[in-house]
């Protein structure tokens, strides 16, 4: 039988991690997987606390004419598959969709994989810990829109406040493997996030 200290650490760690699952963000609508009609996840996911912020974009052609549901379904089509990327790396199936947040061209945010399990990347980079919010669009030539840069920021600033996340501890992909992900013109508001995270003046 177990002991009781160790069961009450289990019921804590179960409710840190259903918290997690749940985050909510102020005067934000975030998208459940429910909402997108999302596939159940496969074998293989690994459950971690998020310690970092990590930022993506997806490196593709914007589609205002799709909708999130629609781009969240062929994320995760694509990343059960295996294949090759545009520049023939092999790519292997991942259990789910690689990304935590995925933040579309109208400003819309869905869930992607549940916050509790750690991510993927077709980089090499420990994800243990990572938080990966992706934003939709090619940001070494787009411009991320107002209506895409109030939800990223709203984003960083709650999963910062929840999980104590030190502003140091903010990066974009590139910071993290050999990539310019998330491109220029998403990593030059990098340092503008992390002054908003210390503002708030987060114990450790």
């Amino acid at each position: 039988m177990r002991s009781l200290p160790l069961l009450l650490a289990g019921i804590l760690f179960l409710s840190r991690i259903k918290l997690s699952a749940q985050i909510e963000v102020d005067q934000l609508d975030i998208l459940s997987r429910e909402d997108w009609s999302a596939q159940p996840s496969k074998e293989g996911l690994i459950r971690h606390i998020p310690r970092y912020i990590t930022i993506h974009h997806t490196g593709t052609q914007q589609q205002p004419q799709r909708s999130i549901q629609e781009k969240l379904q062929a994320l995760q089509q694509f990343s059960f598959s295996s294949g090759a990327l545009g520049d023939g790396t092999p790519k292997h199936p991942w259990p789910d969709v690689p990304y935590h947040f995925y933040i579309a061209v109208d400003g819309s945010v869905a869930v992607g994989r549940e916050l509790q399990y750690q991510g993927d990347s077709n980089t090499d980079y420990d994800l243990s810990g990572h938080a990966l919010i992706v934003v939709e669009g090619r940001f070494d030539s787009d411009q991320l829109t107002p209506a895409q840069q109030e939800p990223l920021e709203k984003l960083v600033l709650a999963l910062a406040k929840e999980y104590k996340i030190a502003p140091e501890a903010i990066s974009g992909h590139k910071d993290q493997a050999q990539t310019s992900c998330p491109g220029a013109n998403i990593y030059q508001l990098l340092p503008d996030l992390r002054k908003k995270v210390e503002a708030l003046k987060l114990d450790p």
